[in-house]
């Protein structure tokens, strides 16, 4: 199908934004609506793509132009489809908390919505953009639109939290830009990249590149080691940035390691990475079942969950690659139900420290039963994260079967295990035992986008929507990205 639909969906977003902005003036929930519906297109693109196999191909021209070139298959297509989804359910979720949020702060919100657009639309750009300066460019707009938003709505020492987040996540991106370069210059320019380009590389300059991408990558996604301004950026943002930001932006870092280093990593490089992620989901899921606040806890669970991710680009196979897009789907809509849970909470009781909570089944059931698939998408139970999980484990049996491989099945084993204690736990502490907090939730237009979400989260597990995204991811990983480097 022709390109010009998916840069259109790509732009729109952008463009829109200033229609966003002047309606914030007048109507927070006119401005919030504005931003949902300009997702609407690229939503529908992707979904074309991702369930009905479509491929798009866009060109801007040739010379410097090209760097803007687009394509859009099933894989990319699962990493756009949620941001457009989530995009659209935290644009809805955001009409009475950003309204909420500016008479707190007592200013307007007209700057969140003027950069929503532009963070939402870069982000697909990146996933979409097919040459490498693309994908950093698109990303840049996606980062410097979200700076603004921690500077000018985020809570406690906002400047502090703000200059955090610009340094780590533009050293990222610089490693990246700078692995980009090493391979520009020796004639690989686009994505996904050949393997046959690590035989035209000198070794040396092969493995620098390889480096470069995966630090950038792991800095992005938060992985051990390097994750430590996660917790601090994303508990402080404001919320529905939060559920934009763990949902959708940090796997970005998986994405780039999945169609640019994994088809130039050597093979001796693959088992370490697979202990990496189990190492980064074990410990992230053991913070997160430390926290009191909850939006601590979630961004800790972040951490756990690109673990995940780590784990199954580690695998090599067609099983590992297709589990890692089908990872984020479900990473993305359970932890968008999560942070708008938090972000309710905040907004009617005050409150993000989950001491102060227990009992609120109670004060609303609706947003409970949301909450606890939002960690069953988590958990892997009975939603696309389900789904993910068996694909998940199928890729690790597929590459690493045998006896001698029986510590990395425990380690896997405790993997699942901490995950679903930190999240049954938080379930019954915050929405089980005595209640400690009387009255009854209101029914708005956040609840109304968390039950959305969490419901998608299971309409994916079923068939024929779980079968046909799962088939169009696996049949072009098999064909396009297992082919090329693995």
């Amino acid at each position: 199908m022709t390109g010009l639909a998916l840069y259109a969906s790509i732009l729109l977003p952008m463009a829109l934004s200033l229609a966003a902005y002047v309606a914030a003036r007048r109507s927070t929930q006119a401005a919030a609506y504005i931003s949902a519906v300009a997702l609407l297109p690229l939503l529908a693109v992707s979904s074309l793509s991702l369930f009905g196999g479509s491929r798009y191909l866009g060109s801007a021209g040739t010379g410097l132009w090209s760097i803007f070139s687009l394509y859009l298959e099933p894989y990319n297509a699962a990493y756009v489809f949620t941001v457009a989804l989530v995009g659209i359910m935290v644009a809805i979720f955001s009409a009475p908390y950003m309204e909420h949020r500016a008479e707190e702060l007592g200013v307007r919100n007209t700057t969140f919505y003027l950069t929503y657009g532009f963070f939402l639309g870069g982000l697909a750009g990146a996933f979409a953009a097919q040459n490498l300066f693309g994908i950093y460019i698109f990303i840049e707009v996606a980062l410097i639109a979200s700076l603004f938003q921690v500077l000018y709505y985020g809570y406690g020492d906002r400047a502090r939290i703000a200059v955090m987040y610009l340094v780590w996540s533009h050293v990222a991106a610089l490693l990246m830009l700078a692995g980009f370069i090493v391979l520009y210059l020796n004639g690989v320019t686009t994505v996904p990249v050949p393997a046959t380009a690590a035989g035209a590389l000198p070794r040396n300059l092969l493995y620098l590149a390889v480096l470069l991408v995966l630090l950038g990558s792991f800095i992005k996604m938060a992985a051990l080691g390097v994750h430590m301004w996660l917790p601090y950026v994303h508990a402080e943002a404001p919320t529905p940035l939060s559920a934009l930001l763990s949902p959708v932006l940090v796997g970005f870092g998986g994405y780039v390691i999945s169609i640019v280093a994994l088809p130039l990593m050597p093979r001796s490089w693959f088992l370490p990475l697979t202990w990496y992620g189990i190492a980064t989901a074990i410990y992230g899921g053991m913070m997160a079942y430390t926290q009191s606040d909850i939006k601590r806890l979630f961004a800790y669970s972040t951490v756990s969950q690109m673990g995940y991710m780590i784990l199954a680009l580690s695998l090599r196979n067609v099983f590992g690659l297709t589990a890692a897009a089908l990872i984020y789907i479900s990473h993305g809509l359970g932890k968008a139900v999560l942070f708008m849970t938090a972000g309710y909470f905040i907004m009617h009781l005050h409150t993000r420290d989950i001491d102060r909570m227990g009992g609120l089944y109670g004060y609303n059931s609706a947003l409970a039963g949301a909450a606890v698939v939002g960690f069953l998408n988590l958990a892997g139970i009975l939603t696309i994260g389900m789904i993910s999980e068996i694909t998940l484990a199928t890729a690790l049996v597929k590459t690493y079967l045998g006896m001698e491989y029986i510590e990395l099945y425990i380690a896997f084993a405790a993997m699942l295990v901490v995950t679903g204690i930190y999240a049954f736990a938080t379930i019954r502490n915050v929405f089980f035992g005595p209640p400690k907090i009387g009255g009854a939730g209101p029914y708005d237009a956040a609840l109304v986008a968390i039950v959305s979400t969490a419901l998608l989260s299971v309409l994916l597990f079923l068939p024929p929507m779980s079968s046909s995204l799962w088939t169009n991811i696996s049949v072009y990983v098999q064909n396009r990205l297992v082919p090329v480097g693995l």
